[in-house]
């Protein structure tokens, strides 16, 4: 078997650098608790949606199959990307089966990969226009791979990878996995080797524009263990902006794909916010799996410039709609805003492969803000209603949000609904990791896992009603008793200074109280390292260490070069954005205030689509979490930023 053969070797294969290791979203449990009920809503009500809402997508497999074997002389209609929107279904639906067993799930993907398999070349050439010999279509190229720079067909097999990965790790089945390593060995012989069924036989060495494959490679090695899928993914890394430059404006200027200079070189966020999203996660990825750290320098200076001038207060990305990216310094719009829920999901992705490169907690405390802000906003609470684009303002006219003003059933262009559905279904994943001697708690919220430590193991479980209360615990079960560090996060927003790394978004006033980290009821001393709190200590069975980290309500200043957000104020609770809705404040058409020190007080929502979330209230004015807004009926403003009192 394909799989097995590169199972074999993985040990032998896999760095030998000291690495922090994730614990896969497969071997965490969900208790109870916020992410609980999140994922529950998506296994029931928005994968069974998002499957039927692929049908478009299975139909053009289909009718490729009859063209292909004359049993009808429709060809499938053209489209670029359509194939990869059904592919991050498929990836959801994975997920969802590894928390709730599924037969008609599993039975329909398997389906669609049989699908898959019969209109893949022999070769292992993937992509329906070209297969089926539609005439050429602008921007797919009149063969394949003869425009790579906006064709989408790296794009498209990258996210087929990814599914095929997650629903090998779900049922252990290769059906998707060996069209994935098929697909991916013909990428690396057309584009690396040379196949002289394509390109004239020379290698086609250029790097995609829509960035995704170098991600998805990462996860290919990780699950096989063959070395050939990371250095094909350093290998698109190193080429791109060196083999191939475009000329032109708009989709065609060099910064729109990020190929305006070897990453390497790149110092500064550029261009269409997912592309560049994919392309830094890629980075990190490769950096933190390899140990070489090879993109280092270039990504710590493009982190810097990102969360010091162009990243809004929710962790959204690409605050120009134009380009759906990035304009200059500063560039940081309300009611323009783009922040594609995409975007925001990369965001998360490009930070995790930070974190796991470095060790830093300040990059998990950007994942954090973005997850809990920009990316969850991006789906309703019922599960079957999307933001594409997250501004910060709306009037409840304007149809910001591709031809509607409030959340969207589908669309026409719809990565973000899957895109959004698979991150919360690997929520998880991103809760723990460990290294050699140490354990590393990511995000907090009720969760059980079992982490193995060396030759010891240590089972977790942890209670904590995370994001809306900062109290923790976590009961420690080691194997054996054994001395390692737990490493507990401290975020950014929980100091004097400011709401999150860089300098944008400071706090006014002062918090009220510090974090407190216990062990078994006793207050411990406590050292800190890159944002974490070091507990170190012979643990054992029985052990329990507490954090309780204040949630006081923070109002938050903007650097004053964003010229949008002078003279207003934001409002802030542990990692959560307020903004005002005007279901909650009839005023706003008149206009709101904000005094310099309002009195707070935080409610709970007990009826309605709302219930269970935490509001915030002073007098005239009612916020609530930036991700549940438009969730009582559309055609209703909202704003973050409120204008101070004169």
């Amino acid at each position: 078997m394909i799989l097995a053969a590169a199972v074999a070797v993985s040990c032998e294969a896999l760095p030998q650098a000291e690495t922090i290791n994730p614990v896969p979203f497969s071997q965490v449990t969900l208790d109870s608790g916020f992410w609980a009920d999140r994922m529950q809503t998506e296994i029931a009500v928005t994968v069974p949606f998002s499957l039927t809402k692929c049908e478009s997508a299975i139909s053009r497999f289909e009718k490729c199959i009859a063209y292909l074997d004359g049993t009808s002389s429709e060809r499938p209609e053209p489209h670029r990307f359509i194939s990869s929107d059904m592919y991050k279904v498929l990836e959801g639906a994975a997920y969802s089966l590894m928390i709730k067993p599924d037969p008609e799930i599993e039975k329909k993907i398997d389906y669609v990969a049989e699908l898959i398999g019969k209109v893949q070349r022999p070769d292992g050439y993937l992509y329906i226009t070209h297969i089926s010999g539609n005439p050429y279509v602008n921007e797919m190229g009149e063969k394949p791979y003869s425009f790579v720079v906006h064709s989408h067909e790296l794009y498209n097999v990258g996210h087929l990878y990814e599914a095929a990965v997650a629903y090998y790790q779900a049922t252990g089945k290769t059906n998707l996995l060996d069209i994935a390593i098929k697909s991916a060995k013909h990428v690396n012989k057309v584009f690396f080797e040379g196949d002289p069924n394509y390109n004239d036989g020379k290698p086609v060495m250029q790097a995609p524009g829509h960035e995704e494959i170098e991600l998805a490679l990462c996860k290919l090695y990780k699950v096989t263990g063959d070395e050939l899928y990371l250095n094909m993914a350093k290998k698109f890394l190193d080429i791109r902006g060196v083999t191939f430059v475009p000329e032109g404006s708009g989709t065609m200027a060099p910064e729109y794909a990020q190929q305006h200079a070897p990453v390497t070189e790149q110092r500064e966020v550029a261009g269409h916010a997912v592309r560049a999203g994919y392309l830094y996660t890629g980075m990190s990825q490769v950096d933190a799996l390899t140990g070489n750290g090879d993109y280092t320098e270039a990504l710590t200076a493009i982190w810097n410039n990102l969360v010091s001038t162009r990243m809004h207060i929710t962790g959204g990305l690409g605050g120009v709609r134009a380009v759906e990216g990035f304009g200059g310094e500063y560039e940081l719009p309300n009611r323009e805003a783009y922040n594609e829920t995409c975007a925001g999901v990369a965001n998360v992705f490009f930070n995790e492969g930070m974190f796991l490169a470095s060790g830093d907690a300040k990059y998990l405390d950007v994942a954090e803000i973005s997850i809990f802000n920009n990316a969850l906003a991006g789906v309703s609470l019922s599960g079957d209603g999307f933001f594409y684009v997250n501004p910060l303002e709306a009037d409840g006219e304007w149809k910001f949000n591709h031809g509607v003003a409030g959340r969207a059933e589908w669309f026409g262009c719809a990565c973000c609904p899957p895109n959004i559905s698979r991150l919360i279904l690997q929520m998880p994943g991103y809760m723990y990791s460990y290294s050699r001697d140490a354990i590393y708690l990511m995000l907090y919220g009720s969760s059980s896992t079992t982490i193995p430590l060396g030759k010891n193991k240590v089972k977790l479980s942890q209670v904590s009603n995370y994001p809306f209360d900062g109290s923790v615990t976590l009961a420690v079960e080691p194997k054996r008793k054994e001395t390692f560090k737990i490493m507990a996060r401290i975020p950014t927003w929980a100091g004097e200074e400011m709401f999150m790394p860089g300098g944008l978004y400071s706090f006014i006033d002062k918090a009220t109280a510090k974090v407190e980290i216990k062990v078994n009821g006793e207050p411990v001393n406590y050292l800190t390292d890159k944002g974490f709190a070091v507990v170190e200590r012979e643990w054992k069975k029985g052990d329990v260490l507490t954090i309780d980290i204040p949630m006081d309500v923070r109002t938050v200043k903007c650097d004053e070069r964003v010229l949008d957000n002078v003279g207003k104020t934001a409002v802030t609770r542990g990692p959560l954005v307020y903004c005002a809705e005007e279901v909650d404040n009839p005023s706003m058409s008149e206009g709101l205030s904000i005094d310099i020190n309002p009195d707070w007080k935080v409610d709970e929502f007990t009826t309605g689509p709302l219930s269970g979330i935490k509001s915030i209230t002073c007098p005239g004015i009612r916020l609530i979490p930036y991700y549940s807004w438009d969730n009582r009926g559309d055609s209703k403003k909202m704003t973050v930023w409120i204008d101070d009192k004169q």
